[in-house]
C-alpha cells in the first residue's frame, strides 16, 4: 500500500501548490486587466514567446418569463422521460475531483 500512499501524497501536495499558485496569480491577472483597461496593453499580445489573450468571459442570456416557463416545462418533460426509462444514459469522459480538507478552504 506504500506506493498508493506515496502517489496520493504526491497528488495532494501538487493540488495544494496549484491552489496556492492560483491564489497568487489572481491579483496579477486583475492587474493585467487594469493595465489593458488603461490602454497599456492590447487584448492580445505575446511576451517572451508566451501568448496572452484577454477573453470577455462566457456569454449568457437572461430570458423573458415566457421562455423560462417553456424551459421549466422541458425540464419536467426530461425528468419524466428519465423516470419512465425512455431517456438513454450516456457518460462523459471520466475524471477525478480532488478537494482539500475543509480547514484549507480559506485563503492561505
Amino acid at each position: 500500500m506504500g506506493t498508493i500512499d506515496a502517489l496520493l501524497d504526491a497528488v495532494t501536495a501538487i493540488k495544494a501548490q496549484q491552489k496556492q499558485l492560483e491564489q497568487q496569480l489572481e491579483p496579477l491577472l486583475e492587474a493585467l486587466s487594469e493595465a489593458m483597461a488603461a490602454g497599456q496593453l492590447d487584448p492580445s499580445f505575446s511576451h517572451n514567446d508566451w501568448a496572452f489573450s484577454h477573453s470577455l468571459g462566457r456569454l449568457s442570456y437572461e430570458f423573458p418569463a415566457t421562455v423560462q416557463q417553456i424551459e421549466q416545462q422541458l425540464k419536467a418533460a426530461k425528468e419524466s422521460a428519465i423516470q419512465q426509462g425512455s431517456a438513454t444514459e450516456k457518460r462523459g469522459k471520466p475524471f477525478w475531483t480532488i478537494r482539500p480538507p475543509k480547514a484549507q478552504d480559506q485563503p492561505f
